[in-house]
């Protein structure tokens, strides 16, 4: 790659971005996606992964398409590229039909460089009808850990990507992009998307500004409290609480008790509120938000201190993902994991207990579509709101049963399920488009008059049709009014002038079935069965990080494959035993496992008496080769797999 080449790419990044230099391992994913290669990129939380797709696409002729499963993060993704002057756009289920017909004529005729698509939308008879007509020169998948089974979000219409884009030009590149993958999804994926001498670039999974703490309790209250007391005078921190009540619970505690300026985020907060509360923490003006998972997801806040973890996260990668949002910027942070001693038992319990049967996903399944008005064989172009009160009233499940269906029906790619979007205004004018022009010329109020043409320009001719929804936040912005002041307008416009009809979206989730109606979901017991099985094993490799001995860094770090990873040398079990020298797995220690085994099938107490290692280390070192599928246990004894 020429030196012209690398002095543009830096050009591109000053002028966008404001950066004088790139992170590590930046430039090589940029400059191997320039060159053409496919390119698997393994990189940390807050790593900058996004930059390794959004600064070719301002380099390429022709258009970048990226894959998201997020529908929050790509609407908020695009808002950034536009305010940085590059051009990009959406499609996904939140907007009509018709939107997403106009941008992609919109994309075939060259307006804009970055097109963000849900893997469910690459199916559709329209992608397909248009895929021939798009330069598409890059296209970036993004959380690619979704490909595979064993990765720890799971989603089937991320293995049909491939087939879904296979007319595809053998010039175009292709870009894997993950924060969290073990060596066994890494293959999966490079193997699903067909990737052909690959590059893979990987920053690893070390963090050597993050002091791992565990700590097990059965005051997780007080610790908690003790903990915030005294990580805050760090600087900002999260606390990730697991349920609603958690949330508003420990953050009222910690503004009472300590006097500390903390806020409850989740999806039952108002979509405004949430995005007020996100400013303030990132403005330093909220020291500590107590959430729920779904807060983080590429939210750029380089210098938070801490992240406690007050529930339990089920899988390592997405303790991982979680707790690495501390420390961005290098400097020293605290993950802290609190653990009451039934914590493990109880999501075992949790896991088999709210795991839905096949009975209830399709009871779950039905009440939605009746709730959509859907009959057998009908398609529902896009996201709509559905409560969750009605699917209840419908179905006779409590709340808990029905999330876990509205999430599974997500994971086998059977329904589209979003419960954190950017609020939306939605308006159908109920009038022809020359009686609303005569009204507002006619209407003798300026600011009623002022109010109208805003709307009228924003929605244009596509909403005399049907509802077409723009971001709330855009159209009070347009329209310089307050939310009341919208609400008041709009009601006005609506109910005494019978002009419009309005909907608000954004605080129910919002949930469109991905096929035609079904009679019966095609998804087997077995397959059920399989996939909560592999949620149990995640959990088991979360107890033994919680139980390990060893450091703590040495122990994610195999997990993820690194085989030479070193002791930290400040997580709480290396600072616990400083004369202790944390190994963790060497290629040689594998090299002697193999040999054992190959000879004939042991338990552990047989293998244990041959190489004499301690419980730890050889727990460690079985547990990784049954992971990679190189050991399998029959009868109660670990065999070499041939």
């Amino acid at each position: 790659m020429s030196d012209e080449i690398l002095q543009k790419a830096r050009q591109q990044l000053q002028q966008y971005w404001g950066y004088q230099s790139f992170r590590t391992g930046q430039w090589q994913v940029i400059e191997s996606v320039l060159k053409g290669k496919d390119t698997l990129v393994l990189f940390p939380t807050g790593g900058g992964k996004s930059l390794c797709y959004q600064l070719p696409a301002t380099m390429l002729d022709g258009l970048t398409v990226v894959i998201s499963p997020l529908i929050a993060l790509m609407q908020d993704q695009v808002r950034q590229l536009n305010k940085r002057g590059i051009s990009a756009t959406y499609i996904n289920s939140t907007i009509s039909l018709r939107e997403v017909e106009q941008r992609l004529v919109n994309a075939r005729n060259g307006m804009y460089r970055l097109l963000y698509c849900a893997p469910e939308r690459l199916n559709s008879t329209l992608w397909q009808a248009e895929l021939p007509k798009l330069n598409i020169s890059l296209v970036a998948v993004d959380e690619a850990h979704c490909i595979s089974e064993w990765g720890h979000d799971f989603r089937p219409a991320y293995r049909e990507i491939r087939p879904a884009l296979a007319s595809l030009s053998q010039e175009t590149s292709w870009l894997a992009l993950t924060a969290t993958a073990t060596p066994r999804v890494q293959k999966d994926m490079m193997e699903n998307l067909a990737f052909k001498e690959s590059t893979i670039v990987a920053s690893g999974f070390d963090r050597p500004n993050l002091n791992w703490w565990v700590t097990q309790t059965p005051r997780k209250d007080e610790t908690l409290l003790k903990g915030v007391h005294k990580a805050v005078k760090k600087g900002v921190g999260l606390v990730y609480a697991g349920t609603r009540k958690n949330c508003e619970d420990l953050a009222e505690r910690i503004n009472t008790q300590l006097g500390i300026k903390a806020a409850a985020y989740h999806a039952g907060i108002d979509a405004g509120e949430r995005r007020r509360i996100q400013n303030n923490w990132i403005d330093g003006h909220i020291s500590v938000i107590v959430a729920t998972s779904a807060f983080g997801m590429g939210i750029d806040k380089a210098d938070c201190r801490f992240v406690i973890h007050y529930k339990l996260p089920y899988s390592l990668e997405a303790y991982y993902q979680q707790a690495g949002r501390a420390g961005r910027d290098g400097e020293k942070s605290y993950p802290l994991l609190l653990v009451h001693p039934a914590d493990v038992q109880k999501a075992q319990k949790q896991i088999d207990d709210s795991y839905p049967t096949k009975k209830q996903l399709q009871q779950v399944y039905d009440a939605i579509c009746d709730s959509l008005d859907l009959a057998v064989g009908s398609v529902a172009d896009q996201m709509k709101e559905v409560a969750l009160d009605e699917i209840k009233k419908r179905t006779g499940q409590h709340s808990g049963s029905i999330l876990a269906a509205l999430k599974a029906l997500e994971h086998w790619g059977i329904i589209q399920y979003a419960d954190y979007v950017i609020p939306q205004l939605g308006i159908r004018f109920v009038v022809n488009p020359d009686y609303l022009g005569e009204r507002i010329q006619s209407e003798k109020n300026q600011q009623k008059a002022a109010f109208l043409d805003v709307l009228y320009r924003q929605y244009g001719g596509e909403a005399f049709a049907d509802f077409k929804y723009i971001d709330l936040g855009y159209i009070k912005k347009k329209l310089d009014v307050s939310p009341s002041a919208l609400l008041k307008g709009m009601q006005v416009l609506q109910n005494h002038d019978h002009l419009l009809r309005f909907r608000m979206r954004g605080e129910s989730p919002l949930v469109r079935p991905v096929e035609a109606r079904m009679r019966s979901l095609p998804i087997p017991k077995k397959k059920l069965e399989e996939h909560r099985n592999r949620l149990l094993q995640k959990l088991e490799y979360m107890a033994g990080y919680i139980q390990t001995t060893q450091c703590r860094e040495v122990y994610i770090r195999q997990y993820f494959g690194e085989k030479q990873a070193e002791a930290c040398g400040h997580c709480d079990n290396c600072l616990q035993n400083p004369n202790e020298k944390q190994t963790g797995i060497t290629t040689e220690d594998l090299k002697k496992l193999k040999t054992l085994l190959e000879e004939t099938p042991r338990n552990l107490t047989e293998i244990n008496q041959q190489l004499q290692w301690k419980k730890e280390r050889l727990k460690q070192s079985v547990s990784y080769l049954i992971r990679e599928e190189k050991v399998v246990i029959e009868e109660g004894k670990y065999r070499w797999k041939v």
